[in-house]
């Protein structure tokens, strides 16, 4: 897996193209966490932690997903390329 170090215009560039499903690391309130793009908005991601989807026992589309900020998106990963804000 290769990493791609870009800016946060550009990681949200890339944000705005994406589909359901793609994997991000995000930032929220100093814990870090990796979950799924449910929904690309206009003012953030609706996105289903993984915890969540593992430990869910409801049928598929059940899960409701939170909506973070742009700015607590640190990586999103694409066809095994990782789009990182993250210093090295």
């Amino acid at each position: 897996m290769s990493v791609v170090h870009v800016s946060e215009e550009e990681l949200h560039a890339k944000l705005e193209k994406c589909i359901a499903g793609e994997r991000l690391l995000i930032e929220h309130e100093g814990n870090r966490f990796s979950a799924r793009i449910q929904h690309v908005g206009l003012v953030g991601v609706k996105v289903i932690p993984e915890t969540e989807i593992k430990n869910s026992h409801r049928t598929p589309g059940d899960v409701e997903g939170v909506t973070v900020p742009y700015d607590e998106i640190l990586e999103l990963e694409v066809k095994g390329v990782v789009y990182s804000r993250l210093p090295d």
